[in-house]
């Protein structure tokens, strides 16, 4: 029974560090949306076309403005250290799609020879310019 012990403590600890690797995965999966979804809505409001409001009335996003700002308030974030890119793409005038990319490393997998070192996770939002 005493030679089970210690190799029973070895295993848990596996099993912990596994865990805590896998809940960091988690943890950087849901800044990334989060972070996606607050740039979305930043967008749809801050790269409207002012021009183009002021004249018609209608809501149109200007996609230049839109991939500077959207890079600024991501660099500007909590993930900017961790993030491998950000993309801003128009789907229609008063429609954007934010795709954010977090680089995750582990913590306890790079002490395991041929496990990787970490994992890259992604999350995107969409959000619409529109009247209130």
């Amino acid at each position: 029974m005493l030679v089970l012990v210690p190799a029973g403590f070895l295993v848990m600890l596996l099993l912990a560090s596994i865990a805590f690797d896998l809940s960091l995965l988690l943890l950087r999966q849901r800044q990334a949306s989060s972070l996606a979804h607050d740039l979305a809505n930043d967008l749809a409001t801050l790269a409207l076309d002012e021009p183009h409001l002021r004249a018609t009335g209608g809501y149109r996003l200007d996609e230049a403005r839109a991939a500077a700002i959207g890079r600024d308030l991501a660099l500007a974030s909590d993930l900017a250290e961790q993030l491998s890119a950000v993309e801003v793409v128009l789907l229609d005038d008063d429609e954007v799609q934010v795709t954010v990319r977090v680089q995750v490393d582990y913590v306890f997998a790079r002490a395991i020879p041929g496990a990787s070192d970490g994992a890259e996770v992604a999350a995107t939002a969409v959000a619409e310019a529109m009247t209130g």
